[in-house]
This record gives structure tokens, sequence and C-alpha cells, in this order.
């Protein structure tokens, strides 16, 4: 009974489909796909991601992934929470649990655009077409983070709204500049997560609205990030690198959800590299800085202005 029920969706889905005006744009992962113009009824299978992306954009979000609360018991959209109070119901409801496709729950949503993430959707693509077009997204394909935010403004036909929150960006970045950076050389940085469990250390080529407004602003990145692998995010290092963190500042974030705050990424370094704090600049001179992770790694313009926020309260 349940497949014969998600055939009959599947046939209202191919009749609906039909009368949409398409196009056909190339995804990240290299599909050709014909998609309708104006998508109708989008569905995310990745929240921090396109989820909040085409929620910021005003884009036609029917549902989304979500993940367990294991304290509350309640299903969140990662970062979609955090930035925009953006819950389940009002218009945006479960598509799977993250991680645990379920594709009935999927097509009873009726999409006429699935956005899936390459990292966790991508082998199950072949399925998800035959619910509805599917593009694949890819944050960590090594393109400017924006770029890609820009292509999937494209997917969901709201380029115009995207270059508008890119313009008011820009002029926020211009006018914070003289607040954050000081008139002489600009400062040097490293972000990073340290990894107590296998004493090693994570340094970031990039790292969402984190990495992208200090870029923006002029901060110049250490020169550890440049043994990133092209076309990667991130690649560990051993202890032995502590001395390459010699940056003005350490940017680092932490999960409230799991009980850390602003100091638990100089601690966990501490017990990954002892000696640390007393040896390293930004420590000394207050700039190793933790800012909570699900509102500063989406590259979303609400994760950006939230960075600038915590920045420019730090320069006063």
């Amino acid at each position: 009974m349940r497949l014969l029920a998600l055939a009959a969706i599947l046939a209202g889905l191919t009749l609906s489909a039909r009368a949409q005006d398409t196009h056909t744009i190339t995804d990240h992962a290299g599909f050709a796909v014909e998609i309708p113009v104006e998508p109708l009824r989008v569905v995310s299978l990745h929240d921090w991601t396109a989820t909040v992306m085409t929620y910021e954009l005003g884009g036609n979000l029917v549902g989304s992934t979500g993940r367990l609360n294991k304290t509350t018991g309640e299903y969140f959209i990662r970062s979609g929470r955090e930035l925009y109070q953006l819950g389940f119901g009002h218009g945006v409801e479960m598509a799977s649990v993250h991680g645990q496709l379920d594709m009935e729950m999927i097509a009873a949503l009726e999409p006429d655009l699935i956005i899936g993430n390459t990292g966790d959707t991508l082998e199950f693509r072949d399925q998800l077409n035959l619910i509805a077009p599917t593009m694949m997204f890819d944050p960590q394909n090594g393109h400017a983070p924006l770029d890609n935010y820009r292509d999937l403004a494209g997917w969901v036909n709201r380029t115009e709204k995207f270059d508008e929150l890119l313009a008011q960006y820009e002029a926020r970045i211009a006018a914070a500049k003289p607040i954050i950076m000081a008139e002489n050389a600009a400062p040097t940085y490293v972000a990073m997560t340290p990894n107590p469990e296998d004493g090693d250390i994570r340094i970031f080529s990039t790292y969402g609205a984190q990495t992208q407004v200090l870029e923006d602003l002029g901060f110049l990145h250490g020169a550890i990030a440049d043994r990133v692998p092209d076309g990667e995010q991130e690649a560990y290092f051993s202890a032995e690198i502590i001395g390459e963190l010699n940056t003005d500042y350490i940017f680092s974030s932490h999960i409230v959800d799991d009980g850390e705050d602003e100091t638990t990424m100089l601690k966990q370094l501490e017990e990954v590299a002892p000696g640390a704090s007393q040896t390293l600049p930004s420590v000394q001179n207050n700039k190793f800085i933790s800012m909570q992770r699900f509102f500063v790694y989406p590259t979303t313009f609400a994760a950006m202005n939230y960075v600038l926020d915590e920045l420019e309260a730090l320069a006063k």
C-alpha cells in the first residue's frame, strides 16, 4: 500500500511539473537538470546551507530536513532556528531527519524542486530525481562561498534578491572597516577548532560567514591556511604546528547545545597543545575569539551580519 501511495504521488507530481516553464541548469555535481523557472514547492535536504539560503532569499520553501534536539526531544532546523527563528510548521514541514532520508515523506510534500547537499545526498540523487528535479549543492567545492550562494539563488529564481542583500552587505562592510580594522597593517588570523579526541587541530581555509567577513574586511589568513589542499575547506594537522598559529587573531566556534561556551575551544586547545595559552600572541592579547557555531557557519547574509555585530562589539 505504501508503494502504491508513493506511485500515486509521483504520478501527480509529473503531471503538475509539465505545466511549468522550465530551463536547464548544471548543478555543483555536474548534472544538467531541467528545473522550473519559478519553483513553487522547494524541499531542502540540508538545513544550514540550502534551507537557510532559500528561506533568506524568500524562495518558496515548503520542506527541510530536521535534527533532533536530544535535550528537548524536538526537531529543529540547524542555523534556521538561530538566525531566523525558523522552525517546522507555518509553511515549512519536516522532509526527513538529517541523515535518514524518507522518500515517502519527501514525496508527500509534492516538491517541484529538491535541493540536496553533495556530502549527504549525492548517492540518493537518482531516487530523489524520480520525485522531483534534484539539484546538488556543494559548499565545499573550492569555489567562493558567495558564488555558490549566487548559484543557489538562480536555482530558486531569487538572483535579484541575492544581489539586493549583497549590496546591503557590501555597504555594511565599508562602514564597519573603520570601526573594526586598526590603522596599521592588516591583522592576520587563523580559523580553527581543536580536536582533543584525536589530539590534532583542524585548520580552515574557509569557514562560512566567519571567514567571509574577515576576508572582506581585509584580514589576512595565516600561512598555515595555505596548506589546506586546493578544493578543500579544511585539513587536520598535528599539534606540532602550534607555533604556526602565531597570528594576531585566532577565530573558532562553539556549540551551545553541547554545553560549550566562548572559553571551551581554548581549553580544548590546551589539551591538544599544553602551554599554548602562554605562547600564542592572540591569547596573550585577548584576541582568541570563539563565536556560536550555528550563527557563523552558514554563508548567509544574516550570518555575516551576526559576525559583523560580534566584531564591532569587540572593537568598542
